[in-house]
């Protein structure tokens, strides 16, 4: 345990410093589309989390969103002709993050791996929907010829010319505290995708983390807003941007006071599906507003 944690305090200390510049609603450099660009597509899927992350001309879905969001989901991806994915990535196996993964398996989306940061074994039943939803998920997977990798905090993956470093705090006392968060490197340009950690793991990776695992340009506000961001993991990341997951509503009036408090732009993807770009020197993000 000593060695694995040695290990992943060595990985995060050479992880790169955010420094890249944020524009919200501004116009794009003219050559902008002929760039070697990163883009993050949230989708308007009111609470829950659905995220399209390309780069390199290869893309991966993190989490797909609640049930209902579905075939919006899927005429999203054939809209923009993806019917192949390097991962489908599940942070945990609840409704609103997991169901999307499996209905897109469904219509028939492949990928070369099922990633997942809980046990292929982990059971999660839905009390509404009676079902395991991890099982019913990683079934779904292997009948579609993907295999299943669980990740592990200190494991990293390429995507394009993407670096995703993955963190866990694995002594949570429930499902969300035991959300893992991931970091995403560009060139210069960094963002932190928090799931849907609680306060006690950002404490938690506030003692166990070095600075430079934490700074972000970018930052999806933990858990939909529903949760409001430690007063002390939000001054380590120090964002530029911070983009919620949920309706515009009283639902996350604690994180939108923080963002208002310190001047920080944000946007509510259950307003619009949010578009967050960058070539690893400057970003640029726009809302679709009221579209998928």
């Amino acid at each position: 345990m000593k060695r694995f944690l040695a290990c992943l305090m060595l990985c995060c200390c050479l992880a790169a410093a955010a420094g890249a510049e944020v524009y919200v609603d501004k116009e794009k450099p003219a050559d902008w589309e002929n760039r070697d660009l990163l883009r993050l597509t949230v989708f308007r899927t009111g609470e829950s989390d659905c995220m399209l992350l390309e780069a390199g001309g290869e893309a991966m879905m993190i989490d797909g969103g609640a049930d209902k969001y579905r075939e919006k989901l899927r005429d999203a991806l054939a809209a923009r002709n993806i019917t192949h994915l390097k991962y489908i990535y599940s942070t945990h196996p609840h409704d609103d993050h997991i169901n999307g993964l499996y209905r897109i398996m469904q219509y028939g989306i492949t990928a070369d791996e099922f990633l997942c940061s809980f046990a292929e074994n982990f059971s999660y039943v839905d009390k509404d929907l009676n079902v395991d939803l991890q099982a019913r998920t990683v079934r779904q997977a292997e009948k579609s010829g993907i295999p299943f990798r669980q990740v592990m905090a200190g494991d990293e993956i390429a995507l394009g010319g993407a670096t995703l470093h993955f963190y866990q705090w694995y002594e949570g006392s429930t499902i969300d505290a035991r959300c893992p968060m991931t970091r995403v490197e560009f060139g210069d340009a960094v963002l932190l995708l928090t799931s849907d950690i609680i306060g006690e793991t950002q404490r938690y990776f506030l003692e166990t983390l070095p600075p430079e695992a934490l700074k972000a340009d970018v930052v999806k506000a933990p858990h939909h807003g529903l949760t409001a961001f430690v007063s002390e993991f939000l001054d380590a990341v120090d964002p530029s941007f911070i983009f919620i997951t949920n309706y515009d509503d009283d639902s996350a009036r604690r994180t939108v006071n923080q963002a208002n408090n310190r001047k920080l732009p944000y946007k509510h993807a259950g307003s619009g599906t949010i578009i967050l770009e960058t070539d690893g020197t400057d970003w640029y993000i726009e809302q679709l507003v009221k579209q998928f």
